[in-house]
């Protein structure tokens, strides 16, 4: 890489400018629809996440109490307080892989470590419901180019790729949020470079799962603090993304530098969101729904299947094949293992993931069963995940995907939403379908520390 001109045109001042300079005109009016999406289904999944036992226990090492832990914000404006809701609510959102992410995929999760961080500020600093959505959509495309830019590439250094990038989304959407023109937003881009953390050791140990919850509870506060300090003076370099020992250069095998502000302002990687209809790792998405699909025209259960093949992505051969999980995230992270648990019980329920799944022998024998092979080369580049599978009776069935509901080609209904929303959010509020709607029509509230009207069950 060229560090000289990095030196005299580094990429950091480049997107703070974007942001600060961002209006609700410039935004076309689908990828606003896309920041709504983003924050309703980040709210869902932090309402169900704050139920679990590893954020209940996150949550009783801040100062929050039980309901504070998620909606609303405590009455206090404190700036630790806002950090802590964000801490809390990042790790909710991302506590049982429900949360939103983005296709194709470059390592972040933008609702837990933006959209969740400028509400717990939105709703403090009593902000509108486009002052937020256009704080969601600046953070989003900044932290998308840091992603695309880093090709990946920390995961093959055992990094976390949200937590490293995340800061950096959330760092600007916050800033935006409070008003900082383009010099304090590039220090808090400096500063958040700092924040980042999070290790993928957990995929190799068998055990320690909780800890890729906190990944993203950690970015959403570390892009508060980082922006809080900034606003305050403090310093960071200008070089933190594309500079000497920044984060290109520190955690990437291979990185493209120009990625960071290619077609800033004219190709919205807002757009890019997808939302998730299981509860598990996204790897597992493709062949979970061609497996629900075929069971449901060919009438077979999992008792049925002899044999099982997958054709997967090399990230999926290197992270994801765990067999004999340790704990339920091992489980959600494995794709041999989600692709067994759909074959025995429903994946759109949260609760086929429950701690028994580790012991079931009929899902265990599936997950062995099944052989994962490299995508196949067609005409020059890889091909679609594809599932073949041999049932007992000695039918053979096959399928084959690029995308799945959810991605930017197939997006959710507002109906299906609605209906993740409700399943996610039953038992946790008293009138949720109240909450769905005002949250669809944010962009005309003035004040949004207003929506929160219903009390937690």
């Amino acid at each position: 890489m060229d560090h000289a001109n990095s030196k005299t045109n580094p990429a950091a001042p480049i997107l703070a400018d974007f942001a600060a300079g961002l209006r609700d005109e410039d935004i076309p009016v689908q990828v606003l629809e896309r920041a709504q999406q983003c924050l309703v289904d980040a709210i869902a999944c932090a309402m169900f996440g704050q139920s679990l036992p590893w954020s209940k226990i996150l949550l009783a090492q801040t100062g929050l109490d039980e309901k504070a832990g998620f909606l609303p914000l405590a009455t206090s404006t404190s700036l630790t307080a806002i950090r802590e809701a964000a801490l809390a609510w990042g790790a909710q959102s991302h506590a049982f892989e429900l949360d939103s992410l983005v296709q194709p995929s470059v390592g972040v999760h933008p609702g837990a470590t933006v959209a969740l961080p400028a509400l717990a500020v939105a709703q403090a600093c009593h902000a509108s419901g486009r002052d937020l959505l256009r704080s969601i959509v600046a953070g989003f495309e900044v932290m998308h180019r840091v992603g695309t830019a880093t090709l990946h590439s920390p995961e093959k250094r055992g990094f976390h790729a949200p937590g490293i990038v995340g800061p950096f989304g959330a760092a600007i959407a916050i800033g935006v949020l409070m008003g900082l023109d383009s010099g304090h937003l590039t220090q808090a881009m400096g500063i958040a470079g700092s924040l980042g953390a999070g290790l993928l050791a957990f995929s190799k140990a068998g055990s320690g799962g909780m800890v890729k919850r906190l990944h993203m509870g950690r970015a959403a506060e570390s892009g508060i603090l980082a922006a809080q300090l900034a606003a305050g003076g403090y310093e960071g370099p200008d070089t933190v993304l594309d500079g000497a020992f920044g984060v290109l250069e520190a955690y990437c095998n291979d990185h493209d530098a120009a990625l960071l502000t290619a077609g800033l302002g004219s190709s919205w990687q807002t757009s890019s969101l997808a939302i998730k209809s299981f509860a598990c790792h996204i790897t597992a998405h493709i062949p979970v729904h061609m497996l629900r699909s075929l069971m449901a025209r060919h009438g077979f259960t999992g008792h049925d299947i002899a044999a099982l093949n997958l054709h997967v992505s090399d990230k999926v051969l290197s992270h994801h094949t765990a067999r004999q999980p340790g704990d339920i995230m091992q489980v959600q992270y494995s794709v041999p293992y989600v692709v067994a648990v759909a074959a025995y019980r429903d994946p759109a329920d949260p609760a086929s993931f429950r701690s028994d799944v580790i012991s079931d022998d009929n899902i265990k024998r599936l997950a062995e069963l099944i052989v994962l092979e490299p995508l196949r080369d067609i005409s020059g580049r890889r091909g679609p995940t594809e599932l073949k599978i041999t049932l007992r009776d000695g039918r053979q069935l096959e399928d084959a995907a690029t995308s799945f509901l959810g991605c930017p080609d197939q997006p959710l209904s507002s109906d299906q939403l609605r209906a993740k929303f409700l399943v996610l959010t039953k038992d946790r509020i008293a009138e949720p379908e109240r909450l769905f709607d005002s949250l669809m029509a944010i962009s005309n509230n003035p004040d949004v520390s207003s929506l929160w009207t219903s009390g937690l069950r």
